[in-house]
């Protein structure tokens, strides 16, 4: 489609953003899972594995499912997929043994990687290139909001059930929502469908990920992604413990606050994006992200503690949606849902790596320290990324086609 200006907040953007949202709250109560295995007696070495499974399904699969979506087989796919989550959800109450942990992990990846590869694809159709660090930077909102809802709720519902594996069955009961809000947008998908076949470039097949690979500056903005991804899953999943260690009486606030401070620089901050300059915003934002994750290493009491928090919160809200967007104008524009899935495999990959590292180093006896001064040299690393792709300023972007002429 070729929205216009005025045209971003659509029912089907919309929607594809509250599907977005429900989709990432069943992977935002997983911040305690490291510390649920341990207490069920799994050493460190297999729980950093296990949290690793659940993003490794993703990454191996999301290759393979990225090139054949297209707003005319997204909704069955994104239907299929909640369903699955929601059979996952329900599994963890049962699954205590290694093995069925183990399966179950990679089937939850399979069904999650499903519905966000499929959302992607079909929610490029309804963001007018003109809008895509805003488009961008609100879509991104829905998938953190529920990092910083469903924590605290976890730490409640955990109070009153039996173990954090009854409480991610009860999760299960967020794909209802979801699923009612797809009923609508089957002539919208249609639509989509029938002006992309028009077009006759859509994207078909694995040799489609090379071609946008050979284009320097996806590649640099996509190792720019994993760098980001890897640093903050360092965070993510060993925060819980570290935010104890310092007598935190409820960890989940860390994730509240980052993600309070996300949501308020994408709410205040995203009709700007667009008028940024993208490349040094990034730049300047991965340093400041760096010295973040280095003062980490650094804090001893509770109230730093949420004040870092709060500004590693702000750096993620700028640097992610800029990432986007920056992604989708040096894209080719037949390419725009790939790439979009190519920076989602980025994710999958960071989160396949960051909780086995962390596991690795802190079963070697380091010191979280250790994986906050790790994150901030792959901020830094970023930076470099970013420094190297020499993107252009938005003033001179063509907004009718997301490049120059």
């Amino acid at each position: 489609m070729s929205p216009n200006a005025a045209s971003l907040f659509t029912y089907p953007f919309v929607s594809l953003c509250l599907v977005a949202l429900f989709g990432f709250g069943n992977i935002a109560v997983f911040y305690g899972l490291y510390p649920y295995l341990i207490s069920m007696g799994i050493s460190p070495f297999w729980a950093g594995w296990i949290l690793a499974l659940e993003p490794l399904a993703a990454f191996m699969l999301r290759p393979f499912i990225s090139p054949g979506l297209g707003p005319g087989n997204a909704l069955p796919v994104m239907r299929a997929s909640l369903v699955m989550i929601a059979l996952a959800l329900l599994g963890y109450a049962w699954a205590t043994s290694l093995p069925a942990l183990i399966c179950l992990r990679v089937f939850h990846g399979a069904a999650f990687v499903s519905l966000v590869s499929a959302t992607t694809a079909l929610l490029v159709h309804f963001i007018p290139p003109s809008r895509s660090g805003q488009g961008f930077g609100l879509f991104s909102l829905t998938t953190m909001l529920p990092f910083a809802v469903m924590p605290p709720l976890m730490e409640y519902l955990l109070r009153v059930v039996p173990d954090a594996g009854h409480a991610y069955a009860w999760v299960s009961l967020m794909t209802l929502p979801a699923l009612a809000l797809l009923a609508p947008l089957g002539p919208h998908a249609r639509q989509a469908q029938a002006e992309q076949s028009k077009s006759g470039r859509a994207s078909t097949g694995l040799a489609d990920i090379g071609s946008a690979l050979r284009n320097t500056g996806v590649a640099f903005v996509l190792g720019a992604g994993l760098l980001t991804f890897l640093g903050s899953t360092l965070l993510f999943f060993f925060m819980k413990d570290f935010g104890a260690s310092l007598g935190l009486a409820n960890a989940g606030l860390f994730f509240t606050v980052s993600t309070g401070a996300t949501i308020a620089v994408r709410l205040f901050g995203s009709a700007r994006f667009d008028r940024l300059d993208k490349r040094r915003t990034l730049m300047f934002t991965f340093l400041v992200l760096a010295g973040c994750y280095a003062s980490y290493s650094l804090v001893a009491s509770p109230l730093p503690f949420l004040l870092a928090a709060a500004l590693f919160g702000a750096c993620m809200g700028v640097a992610m949606p800029l990432l986007q967007s920056t992604l989708f104008h040096l894209a080719d524009p037949s390419k725009r849902g790939l790439t979009a899935n190519l920076m989602l495999s980025t994710m999958d990959a960071g989160y396949v790596l960051g909780p086995y590292l962390g596991g690795m180093m802190l079963g070697m006896g380091l010191t979280h320290a250790a994986l906050f001064r790790l994150s901030a040299l792959l901020a830094l690393g970023a930076w470099l990324l970013i420094r190297q792709t020499g993107q252009p300023s938005p003033a001179t972007l063509n907004p009718s086609h997301g490049r120059t002429p």
